[in-house]
């Protein structure tokens, strides 16, 4: 059986289990802890309030990560009424809103909520993204999706630059894709995928990273370049990737391809060293990991969370899941 058979019945394997269960991971069973994406738990609300009336726990406790920025009332306010309209269904439920940006906790709080500064970017493992010493090919390396508010466009003047990243399969992405690849950025090189343990190489082969988006969530790729120890061109942006930026590894600079090009260029002749930049983002890091510890164990009760366990790698969320993951931390969907 050859290899890429191996794989593809993985995936349906995979693929099979995840389908059976909702999309989050569930930290203790008694009281019911879990944490979950907003967007995965507004959409599947009806399912997980089918599962939190069967349980027998005392307690529910949700803890919501933030994909895309609430600091506007567009997005906002949805989360708000989306929210409250669960918290109505379910007398034993509460949620704490994890939220990336200090503004954030501002807006959300102000709607009587309850929202804590705990960046999800605190919780990408380390250990898949060492420093590499290789030699430098690209001026600058961008991980992002093809899609049009990564705005790519602003990498235009970049002398030397390797994108990675896929479309999503629609009519609009396509077209921008090839807009990007044929003519914005026909000189860059482009990678569609790379398997996930290559990523720490393909950062290490340049100079700096790039975080050209207005306006996402907190960006995991953002901090996968300061673990990997290369510095950071960056835009203003609303989603909270700055929370975790040190000031001296990045570069924030005006929405424009000469801004962009200029600073690129400024890290390429001086770089920070890439230990520093490391040692930096891990102690921002850490203030958010003891956050997330200290209202898991609250949450838990008289559970604990050991402080010598690990927190799993981005939480167990919006990443492959190992089939005794799902028997460890899923919650099955309601049959």
């Amino acid at each position: 059986m050859s290899l890429q058979v191996v794989k593809r019945l993985k995936n349906l394997y995979q693929n099979h289990i995840a389908g059976r269960y909702l999309p989050c991971t569930v930290f203790c069973r008694d009281p019911l802890v879990l944490v979950t994406f907003e967007h995965e738990f507004l959409t599947n609300a009806q399912a997980f309030l089918d599962c939190f009336s069967k349980s027998r726990a005392k307690s529910v406790h949700v803890f919501l990560q933030f994909g895309w920025e609430h600091e506007t009332p567009e997005n906002s306010e949805p989360l708000v009424r989306g929210v409250k309209d669960v918290l109505a269904q379910c007398d034993r439920l509460k949620i704490t809103l994890l939220a990336n940006a200090e503004n954030e906790v501002r807006v959300l709080s102000g709607h009587g909520l309850h929202a804590v500064l705990c960046n999800h970017n605190a919780f990408i493992d380390e250990k898949r993204f060492p420093i590499l010493r290789l030699p430098k090919k690209y001026d600058a390396v961008y991980i992002a999706r093809i899609t049009p508010f990564k705005r790519h466009y602003l990498a235009s003047q970049i002398k030397s630059l390797h994108l990675i990243g896929h479309p999503a399969w629609k009519e609009k992405e396509l077209s921008y894709t090839d807009e990007v690849v044929h003519h914005q950025l026909k000189h860059a090189v482009w990678s569609s995928h790379v398997d996930a343990k290559n990523i720490p190489a393909e950062i290490a082969a340049a100079h700096c990273g790039l975080c050209l988006s207005k306006a996402e969530g907190a960006m995991f790729a953002s901090i996968e370049y300061l673990l990997c120890g290369v510095p950071v061109v960056n835009t203003p942006s609303l989603g909270g990737r700055d929370v975790m930026f040190p000031d001296f590894a990045v570069k924030t600079v005006p929405d424009t391809p000469e801004a962009v090009a200029e600073a690129v260029q400024e890290f390429v002749e001086h770089a920070p060293e890439p230990e520093r930049i490391r040692a930096a983002a891990l102690e921002k890091m850490k203030v958010h990991r003891e956050t997330f510890r200290r209202l898991l164990n609250d949450a838990m009760a008289p559970h604990v969370f050991p402080d010598s366990r690990p927190i799993p790698h981005k939480l167990i969320l919006r990443c492959t899941k190992k089939p005794l993951q799902f028997l460890r931390y899923g919650l099955r969907k309601p049959v």
